[in-house]
């Protein structure tokens, strides 16, 4: 169950987002509640990964606010905002095991504690045992479960994912999304996931905000969307 107040966890408030003369996000509004996980759905270069860098801080907003608890953050630099990013290709460190992967946002922790965290997220994630790993002997259905469990060590008070199973071929990508949606919400975790397919979102996320040239079209649960697409672009994007 999320929370359900509208002064906790995300809000995003009219924000534009520029690159020239071209408006990549335009006036993108939406909250995301504590404990709630958001798909972005649209195809590709329709300002989802903007938005999405726009939350994280990565790009600079022309007008609008990105606010947590209420508190705007749209000026706070990125490594200050508590937030958690897992990009397409995972961005391993390949000279790290995988223990040392997970372990590299918590080294302010005890030993002790590191190795705790570390076990805990390689259970959750599926991966038990494989620690000691090399970045370099791991599939790459596994590299991204390690991503992802790298991303959740310092407990981010908000997790933000730009397409993180799009590289993969179909058949994981449908067992990931799965185990990322169950991982998810056992960490209990706030997040964003971007993506061009219709199918991971509806598996991921409690709702979806459908997108198409920069704008929000509507947002709702899968359910919702499906039973009252507002547009014929709505319908389109849920593949129905």
């Amino acid at each position: 169950m999320v929370n359900e107040s509208t002064n906790a966890g995300l809000q995003v408030r009219d924000v534009v987002v520029t690159y020239g003369k071209t408006v990549a996000v335009d006036a993108a509004s939406f909250d995301v509640a504590p404990g709630e996980v958001l798909a972005l759905l649209g195809p590709s270069g329709c300002g989802k990964s903007s938005l999405l860098r726009a939350v994280a801080g990565l790009e600079p907003i022309r007008s609008g606010a990105v606010l947590w608890d209420g508190e705007d953050v749209s000026e706070v630099p990125v490594h200050r905002r508590g937030f958690g990013l897992v990009f397409q290709d995972g961005q391993l460190f390949p000279h790290r095991s995988v223990a040392g992967n997970i372990a590299y946002g918590i080294v302010h922790l005890s030993k002790t504690e590191q190795a705790a965290t570390v076990s805990r997220l390689l259970t959750m994630v599926g991966l038990e045992g494989y620690g000691d790993r090399k970045i370099t002997e791991l599939s790459g259905g596994q590299a991204q479960r390690v991503a992802l469990a790298r991303s959740l060590a310092p407990k981010p008070r908000l997790l933000l994912l730009d397409e993180p199973l799009s590289a993969l071929d179909r058949s994981l990508r449908e067992r990931l999304a799965d185990d990322v949606s169950a991982t998810l919400r056992a960490a209990h975790t706030t997040a964003i996931f971007v993506t061009h397919d219709h199918a991971e979102a509806i598996t991921i996320a409690d709702r979806i905000a459908v997108m198409d040239a920069g704008a929000i079209l509507q947002i709702g649960s899968a359910e919702e969307l499906t039973a009252h697409p507002t547009t014929a672009r709505v319908h389109a994007a849920l593949g129905i």
